[in-house]
């Protein structure tokens, strides 16, 4: 069942509290309280696509809904990348993110995407600006049917889906240890990086090094 509201404080949150069974979902128009990874607030006004969805638990889920989302997006003709853990980039901007938290044997996950809004953050971008507009419940079914089939691939199959769109292989990054060169992506999700000295398996968040 898909629940439609105007406005909420967060879909996440309510799903949290209320969605009993795999694949309840929530759009809401607008979130008052939307937040990201690490609990970073997710600006959230009217125009862009608010999405929560309740998931069977699964290794892998941030990357399933990365790649779903990608997969109908290139169809646009977009310059659609994945960038580790969580963001969805469009012409090297963020376009969006994936949150996802486990609540027993369910997963929710939150996704949202710039449409129509006009992200104030400069790194940020949305469809308007290139003339794309999508329907937003026709987007969550094929998302949804995607990430459904996804769930079925094995952990291999599903990460060398990611690196077909992944943006940081070969690039210089940095964590709150040290830094690196980024060589792949981890059957089981982690971030693979080569360090003068050894290879660190991340899970950690990263930085792009200028």
């Amino acid at each position: 069942m898909i629940n439609i509201v105007d406005n909420i404080k967060s879909t996440n949150t309510w799903l949290t509290e209320f969605g009993l069974d795999n694949y309840d979902s929530m759009i809401s128009l607008k979130q008052s309280e939307g937040y990201g990874r690490l609990g970073r607030f997710w600006e959230s006004d009217l125009g862009g696509l608010y999405f929560s969805v309740n998931l069977p638990n699964r290794n892998l889920l941030p990357i399933i809904i990365g790649i779903s989302v990608a997969d109908i997006l290139v169809k646009l003709k977009l310059n659609v990348k994945l960038k580790w853990p969580n963001d969805i980039l469009l012409n090297d901007m963020k376009l969006g993110g994936v949150i996802c938290h486990s609540e027993g044997k369910i997963t929710v996950a939150g996704l949202g995407i710039n449409i129509s809004n006009e992200p104030s953050i400069r790194t940020s971008t949305s469809l308007v600006g290139l003339g794309i507009e999508i329907n937003k419940l026709s987007f969550v079914d094929e998302l949804l049917e995607k990430i459904k089939n996804y769930l079925n691939f094995n952990d291999k199959d599903i990460i060398d889906k990611f690196l077909f769109y992944d943006c940081l292989i070969g690039k210089q990054v940095s964590w709150s240890e040290g830094n690196g060169t980024v060589v792949t992506v981890s059957e089981d999700g982690r971030l693979v990086v080569i360090t003068n000295h050894e290879k660190i398996y991340l899970t950690e968040e990263i930085h792009l090094n200028d």
